[in-house]
């Protein structure tokens, strides 16, 4: 996909292919989920950016390329350089310039905006007329942890779209887990907000912070130690006393 492929160079290759650096030549190519790359296309990737050259699969010549990269990712590349899934090279080569989005969960004021966003979306997809959402489904979407995020919304909303009858989206339509979770003891959100340290926590389990605060950093144990205000061996020794997997 990232390169292109000649005619022939494997089995059901019946035709030349252009690669998408190639035809994003002279302008800019956006990557999602650039962490999980293999590690032979980040070598062919740090190669097309140090060189501008890209070579398609069963050829034998090169191809020149001026290509601009807009990445993303929900992953921490440094952990993963550390862990030796990243090419630090790469990671340098592509850190010239890098925006933190924060997660929904971290934006609740945004939550309704999207919403709205989507359910439109769902509307004329499914030749819906819904008008929006009741209001017991907007507090619950208030208080979910969103851990997949807008793609996440995106699916929750097409599908409550699809199963609602009446003129609004009603909370019979929506996925059980996140009406179990706004029954819960406390949102993620609220309880990684109201205490960070696991000395100072009152009135909540450290399997629950430890927990909670886990799912906040998408299971990134460096950050989850560091916003425990413990060190990662202790994280380590408490995930094993509490069978967090």
């Amino acid at each position: 996909e990232l390169f292109g492929h000649i005619k022939g160079s494997f089995t059901g290759a019946i035709q030349d292919k252009t690669g998408q650096f190639e035809a994003a030549n002279g302008g800019t190519l956006f990557l999602d989920e650039i962490g999980n790359l293999s590690y032979d296309i980040q070598v062919q990737m740090l190669r097309a950016l140090q060189e501008r050259r890209i070579r398609k699969i069963g050829s034998n010549h090169d191809i020149s390329v001026d290509v601009r990269i807009l990445a993303a990712t929900n992953e921490d590349l440094l952990d993963a350089v550390g862990r030796g899934d990243f090419r630090e090279d790469l990671y340098h080569r592509l850190n010239e310039f890098k925006i933190q989005v924060s997660p929904l969960r971290e934006r609740p004021e945004d939550i309704p905006m999207f919403c709205a966003h989507f359910l439109q979306q769902a509307n004329q997809e499914l030749n819906k007329q819904l008008a929006g959402f009741a209001q017991d489904v907007m507090d619950i979407f208030l208080k979910y942890s969103w851990p997949g995020n807008l793609r996440e919304m995106r699916n929750v909303i097409r599908r409550s779209a699809l199963l609602s009858t009446g003129d609004r989206v009603g909370k019979d339509a929506l996925p059980p887990e996140m009406i179990q979770e706004s029954m819960g003891i406390s949102s993620r959100r609220d309880l990684t907000e109201q205490a960070s340290d696991l000395r100072s926590v009152a009135g909540k389990t450290e399997r629950d912070m430890i927990i909670q605060t886990l799912v906040k950093v998408n299971y990134n144990k460096s950050k989850a130690a560091k916003l425990l205000k413990i060190d990662r061996k202790t994280l380590y020794n408490k995930m094993k006393q509490y069978e967090i997997e």
